[in-house]
């Protein structure tokens, strides 16, 4: 593993007990720096012993201000400061698509899963939770002809879970890209599962869930994605069989009902070619100089929410929170529970 610096003063603060990555970011924001940061925590991670793990670690680590590091992830208060990873990280720049669901899924519920994985993989990044069931299928169909496969997994390298995916995880680390926030030797605790299911609502623009229990993960993590404004997509199922009483749910609340493939990119788009740089770069540039604009316009210091100002611009909530968040960096808004935003009272 690679190593400077930032990734052990960024590793120390992360890791000194109490500190989380909610207030990991409110240091930063405070501080400024990592290593400032340090200065003024109890107790701080030990610098000798941060080497000593990350030196033993079979792996690569990719710090939130990385090129590669996802901005869906960073809009988030509580996004993780590094991840550790195997593979190419490069996957990172594609778009990416959630695949989710049961894991005592149906051989139906798998073939779906997989089919549309190997499908949308084409143009998109397919992101699963290595778990058994639909996230195994999603995997397996994003790995057909080297494709596009991320997992994210909730524990570190050493402590692969389910045990019976040691052989998948290490043929995504091969061809695509394995995520996780725990580094070697960290206790397992319940909690990280649900850490790495906010991972998955995060990175991903867009949702898949097949077979998905009324009260289970599947649905936790769907209903996170949401909050994150993650496009949800449903493929129904029998209200027969109680693993897709969830999915129907989701249906019947809004979610889009999906059959193919075909249905996804309809949904979300195809993605368009790359042109080259330069002749990019000046017209993105413009384009959202004039919609940070306008979105400091319709703003005042009375919070409104961002589904109010999305409808106002006629802009998805998407591309309206990756203006949000530049904002945000930027300290001229300010984020209020509930999805609220305001002026900033100091500017």
């Amino acid at each position: 593993m690679f190593l400077n610096d930032a990734i052990l003063d960024w590793f120390c603060l992360i890791n000194t007990k109490g500190i989380g990555p909610k207030t990991f970011w409110a240091l930063m924001k405070a501080y400024k720096t990592a290593s400032e940061s340090l200065k003024h925590v109890e107790n701080p991670f030990s610098k000798s012993m941060a080497e000593k793990v990350l030196k033993g670690m079979n792996c690569e680590v990719i710090l939130a201000n990385d090129q590669f590091f996802p901005k869906s992830l960073r809009r988030s208060v509580s996004c993780p400061p590094l991840l550790f990873f195997k593979g190419d990280k490069s996957i990172l720049s594609k778009r990416k698509i959630a695949i989710i669901g049961a894991r005592n899924a149906s051989i139906a519920g798998r073939n779906i899963a997989k089919n549309l994985a190997s499908n949308l993989s084409v143009d998109f990044a397919i992101v699963s939770g290595l778990a058994k069931g639909i996230d195994s299928a999603a995997h397996l169909g994003a790995l057909e002809e080297d494709k596009a496969a991320i997992a994210i997994v909730p524990f570190g390298f050493d402590n692969i879970y389910p045990k019976e995916n040691q052989k998948l995880f290490e043929e995504i680390a091969e061809k695509g890209l394995v995520l996780s926030e725990i580094h070697y030797g960290k206790p397992v605790d319940q909690g990280m599962f649900q850490a790495r299911n906010r991972i998955i609502s995060l990175i991903a623009e867009g949702m898949i869930v097949i077979e998905a229990a009324y009260k289970s993960g599947s649905m936790a993590t769907a209903s996170m994605a949401l909050d994150f404004g993650c496009e949800i997509m449903v493929v129904p199922g029998s209200p027969a069989d109680p693993r897709n009483l969830g999915s129907n749910l989701l249906i019947k609340n809004g979610a889009s009902l999906i059959q193919n493939s075909q249905d996804v990119l309809e949904i979300l788009g195809r993605p368009a070619k790359p042109t080259p740089i330069i002749q990019d770069i000046p017209q993105k540039t413009e384009t959202q100089s004039v919609q940070k604009d306008e979105v400091l316009a319709l703003l005042s210091e009375t919070p409104v929410s961002l589904d109010e100002l999305s409808a106002h611009l006629n802009l998805n909530l998407r591309d309206l929170l990756c203006l949000i968040s530049e904002l945000e960096i930027s300290e001229k808004i300010c984020r209020y529970p509930n999805n609220e935003i305001a002026l900033n009272r100091k500017i």
